[in-house]
């Protein structure tokens, strides 16, 4: 191994392999690992920045989830409710057969909405959770 990389082994399914290599075949990278190291740069900036939140903020949460799978759509709709203070509008949208995406509307404290992605991030059937704040005071 060269200085300073260490050797990690992923399991991906091949759709998400097959797209990757697509991506190193386009020229842009010279091999997966380092599209990959690229990738992950870019998600532990994204999940760093929806993390530490604090004082009032305003913006939205975008959430892609396969609405077959079994208890997803129940627990948007409960978090919904557990999240009534700080959810100010929902927008849901079919995709395709099975996947929705969830433009959720947000406004209260950061702590409040960090708490919010805590608990759609780990939900069984949710693809990605992005958040997005805007200065609303401009």
């Amino acid at each position: 191994m060269s200085d300073g990389l260490d050797r990690m082994s992923v399991t991906v399914p091949s759709d998400l392999r097959t797209a990757l290599d697509d991506v190193v075949e386009s020229g842009d990278y010279a091999s997966r690992s380092e599209a990959t190291r690229d990738a992950l740069r870019a998600f532990v900036t994204e999940f760093n920045q929806q993390t530490g939140l604090a004082g009032a903020l305003s913006g939205t949460v975008v959430v892609l989830y396969d609405h077959d799978h079994s208890g997803v759509a129940e627990a948007m709709t409960d978090l919904q409710h557990d999240f009534a203070d700080t959810i100010i509008a929902v927008h849901h949208v079919h995709l395709s057969d099975h996947l929705c995406l969830e433009s959720i509307a947000v406004e209260g404290d950061g702590e409040d909405i960090e708490a919010l992605l805590g608990r759609l991030r780990p939900l069984e059937g949710v693809h990605h959770v992005k958040l997005t704040v805007v200065d609303a005071e401009g």
